[in-house]
């Protein structure tokens, strides 16, 4: 089955496997949330075009963390209509 994102993007996972998916970002927002909290740690780098001189920005990791709440909410809100069948 395909499921739409609120921000556009798809995904196509087995009705059976939506807690997988509510994991995995749940996991993406964890991850973000540690280097959120490291972030004046400079072993925590951008690493876009091949070099490592700059931090994440703080607008890139908040705006992250943002789309896989986002995200989970939207998986946990397609568990529930699966539920209700």
């Amino acid at each position: 089955m395909i499921y739409r994102y609120t921000d556009g993007e798809t995904v196509s996972a087995e009705p059976a496997r939506l807690e997988d998916l509510l994991a995995l970002n749940d996991d993406y927002v964890q991850n973000y949330l540690e280097v959120f909290d490291d972030l004046d740690d400079p072993a925590y780098v951008a690493r876009g075009n091949g070099f490592c001189d700059t931090k994440y920005s703080e607008d890139f990791i908040e705006s992250q963390m943002a789309k896989y709440r986002q995200r989970v909410e939207d998986v946990r809100r397609w568990i529930q209509l699966r539920d209700q069948k």
